[in-house]
């Protein structure tokens, strides 16, 4: 686990939660991390990497304790969850997804490190701060559904378009 050092007892602790692409980028490796950065990783991210390049990163970050592997709180969870119904960001999002935002409750004033733009899209609603390997989203999105065959839109997702029962597509207003 993290042991306090001298560095550390001066600074403020900079906590980064971490999703999967962060690691399977290395993106955690390319932003040199500085004695008084965390890395907040929740315990199913583990699980998640399958590549022995993604796991050997996360062997180098747990040899320099730079990882604390931890579950969010069940309260942030649920509110979490609640926001990314309203976004219409929660069908797209992981369970792991939710855990690294939920984290970001638990630890205020924190950064998540994700290229996943459902992710990143509560961040914004938000607030949160966040940084990208690849792919960062401009502006909050506002997403709606459609009906491939009758065009129907709907600002709320359903299995099946309810007028005409074809498939329905998520999209998101162009700004």
């Amino acid at each position: 686990m993290i042991q306090m050092n001298e560095d550390n007892n001066n600074k403020k602790l900079n906590y980064f939660i971490v999703d999967s692409t962060a690691i399977i980028h290395h993106f955690v490796l390319e932003n040199e991390l500085q004695n008084n950065d965390i890395l907040l990783i929740p315990e199913l991210l583990v699980d998640e990497l399958k590549s022995s390049v993604s796991k050997a990163v996360l062997t180098v970050l747990e040899a320099e304790d730079k990882i604390i592997h931890i579950d969010p709180s069940s309260k942030s969870i649920e509110k979490i969850t609640g926001i990314a119904k309203e976004t219409g960001d929660f069908t797209a999002l992981s369970e792991i997804d939710l855990q690294v935002l939920a984290l970001s409750l638990d630890f205020p004033g924190s950064v998540i490190y994700s290229d996943d733009n459902a992710v990143q899209n509560v961040c914004k609603k938000l607030d949160i701060k966040f940084e990208t390997f690849q792919f960062k989203i401009k502006h909050q999105r506002e997403y709606f559904w459609k009906c491939t065959v009758c065009k129907s839109k709907f600002t709320r997702k359903f299995e099946n378009c309810p007028d005409c029962g074809s498939p329905i597509k998520r999209y998101f207003k162009k700004k």
